[in-house]
């Protein structure tokens, strides 16, 4: 009978102890936004048009497109080099909303696995409000990434890119540039 509990005792032990030790990557969750001193029209204009970003984000040299609306592909150069690509999920003038999703990582220049971007453009009293939400994974999804590729360097280069891009279109619609 001992021997019956003790046994029982250490399979419910090992059953509570296993969820602890497979941890894996953490979904992560970035929102930011900027208010515009210009049309929502001005500003989606901007976005409208994915391969654009080389107008208003100073990390990209470089953007070419494959195809056109949803289902497309955005690649895009680093100036510090690389290359990652984009599938356009959606795009609407109606809603003024944009959202991709990472179809070809580059760990080495973008130290995340996977992520999902979403930009909407809103009226904000006599300009524009655009707000960018993020959902992402860091580079290593195993359970002891290089700190390169950790949670942390996943977070902090996606908030980087995040406050660069808002920035960015917040100068290219206020000055026209």
């Amino acid at each position: 009978m001992m021997n019956r509990r003790t046994l029982l005792a250490s399979a419910l032990a090992a059953l509570a102890a296993t969820p602890l030790l497979a941890h894996g990557p953490t979904p992560q969750q970035l929102s930011r936004s900027v208010k515009v001193a210009a049309s929502p029209e001005k500003v989606w204009a901007l976005l409208a048009d994915p391969a654009l970003i080389t107008a208003w984000h100073p990390a990209i040299a470089e953007a070419s497109m494959e195809g056109e609306g949803a289902g497309a592909k955005r690649s895009i150069a680093f100036k510090s080099g690389g290359t990652l690509v984009d599938g356009i999920d959606d795009i609407g003038a109606e809603t003024m909303t944009i959202r991709w999703r990472l179809s070809r990582e580059d760990i080495e220049v973008f130290p995340v696995s996977f992520y999902t971007n979403s930009v909407t453009v809103t009226p904000d009293g006599d300009g524009a409000s655009v707000a960018w939400q993020a959902s992402f994974f860091r580079a290593d999804t195993t359970n002891e990434p290089e700190e390169r590729f950790s949670d942390e360097a996943a977070v902090a280069a996606m908030e980087k890119y995040v406050d660069d891009a808002l920035a960015g279109i917040k100068a290219a619609a206020e000055t026209g540039s």
